[in-house]
């Protein structure tokens, strides 16, 4: 009876070694799970709303040689521009943690390239793999180029992406922003209110990109209940048309005309000539204008001007809808996007992600030929412009020193009638200026990952 007892013991000794092993398979080594916290990072789509601290657990099939866990054999980039990000690598038996050194930028997206020279300790590979996931926040594309970021979160207007100094706040109040967030937009009162930063070189660099939240309502370009003034507002600028503004208006004074109902972006923007007559002007303002009306496209390479890049705004409408940017855009959150692309010569404007347009000056024989944007703060003749001031202002076209001109004087506009009083009235959320031109897709990336 014992020795059937033993032998019994036996049977039951070796089943479940037989069965413990098979836990692990000796001619396959796998990624069983790749998981941050309870998300799961190999999933069939890219995971999102990773934390920032999160540790990254790898658990493969078979236990891991550690000499293969190595950055080169576990890399982990940012997926915008390859750039590696600091963490570090633990292994475990059949684990590796990945903890970063100082946590996962927000609104980032990552790739993990797992290599194929990742060994099991029964001395089989790995197959090699690529996955990634993007951290909680919002993405941003050329983050790294981002010079200025005002969010306006948490009733608060300040630099949070660079060294700028706001070195003014007046009459700003605050309201929910465009996702409905209590406090997280600032709100202009049409009456003086400003918002100035400090000068700085990085705020009109040769290329840019300006992209801002706004949302305005038809009736503030009324002149007061439908007196027919052309009521326009500037949302932004530095230096006027010294600089660079942004004017939104009217198209007609007259309240029974279809243009009364029709909203114009005019886009003001100095610029380094590079034509024929460079010499004797060596720079000038680019008026653009964005509106409703037929538009007659450029020939690339025989002359400047537009191209559009919607329908509505092509040369082919017939009937004309004078309302499609102000039903687009008026008393709603919209998203603006202006770009100067130096070497291409171009600006454009985006609305909502949208390529509405491209103004180019084509390389050739001609007189007028734009290139970098700048502060013209020399006159043509090279005396020094008297009253030309750096500083970004939100809310009109010009800081409140800036005295060049006669049309963007802060103190002029206070004394106005409120029928042509020129400061906007609205709400900004999401200021963000890059110093290089946004791509397309880029510019729809940001409006995606921000709406």
């Amino acid at each position: 009876m014992k020795k059937l007892n033993v032998l019994i013991s036996m049977v039951l000794i070796s089943g479940f070694a037989f069965f413990s092993g098979c836990d692990k398979t000796p001619d396959t080594f796998t990624l069983e799970s790749l998981t941050a916290g309870d998300i799961n990072l190999a999933g069939v789509t890219a995971a999102t709303d990773v934390p920032g601290d999160a540790v990254i657990k790898a658990v493969f099939s078979y236990d891991l040689d550690p000499a293969t866990v190595t950055k080169a054999n576990i890399a982990i980039t940012l997926t915008e521009d390859g750039s590696a990000v600091d963490y570090t690598l633990a292994t475990g038996g059949d684990s590796v943690m990945i903890t970063p050194t100082e946590g996962w930028p927000d609104g980032s997206q990552f790739t993990i390239d797992l290599s194929s020279n990742i060994m099991g300790m029964n001395e089989v590979a790995y197959a090699g793999n690529s996955l990634s996931f993007r951290t909680s926040g919002i993405f941003v594309p050329q983050k790294d180029l981002q010079v200025l970021f005002i969010s306006f979160d948490n009733e608060t207007i300040e630099d949070e992406a660079g060294t700028h100094t706001v070195t003014e706040v007046l009459d700003v109040t605050f309201e929910a922003d465009r996702r409905g967030t209590a406090g997280s937009a600032g709100y202009f009162d049409g009456e003086g209110s400003i918002v100035e930063v400090g000068a700085a070189d990085d705020l009109i660099s040769g290329s840019i990109t300006y992209s801002v939240w706004f949302k305005t309502a038809l009736t503030n370009y009324d002149g007061g209940s439908g007196t027919g003034y052309p009521q326009t507002r500037f949302m932004f600028g530095l230096g006027a048309e010294r600089g660079y503004f942004l004017e939104m208006g009217r198209r007609s004074n007259d309240p029974t005309s279809d243009g009364f109902q029709e909203i114009f972006y005019k886009l003001g923007s100095n610029h380094v000539n590079v034509g024929n007559n460079a010499e004797a002007v060596p720079e000038a303002t680019a008026w653009t204008e964005l509106n409703s009306q037929i538009n007659v496209n450029f020939e690339a390479g025989v002359q400047a001007g537009w191209s559009y890049g919607v329908d509505q705004l092509l040369n082919t409408n017939d009937p004309l809808n004078r309302t499609y940017l102000s039903d687009m855009t008026m008393n709603k959150w919209t998203h603006f996007v202006w770009t100067v692309d130096a070497n291409a010569q171009t600006k454009t404007i985006y609305i909502n992600g949208t390529k509405m347009g491209t103004f180019q000056w084509h390389d050739g024989d001609a007189d007028w030929l734009f290139a970098d944007l700048s502060l013209k703060t020399i006159n043509n003749d090279g005396s020094t412009a008297p009253g030309v001031d750096g500083a970004l202002a939100l809310g009109f076209a010009a800081s409140r020193a800036n005295t060049a001109t006669g049309w963007a004087m802060y103190d002029t506009n206070l004394t106005n009638p409120a029928e042509s009083k020129k400061f906007f009235k609205g709400s900004l959320d999401q200021l963000r200026i890059f110093s290089v031109p946004l791509t397309d897709s880029e510019v729809q990336m940001l409006y995606d990952n921000e709406k």
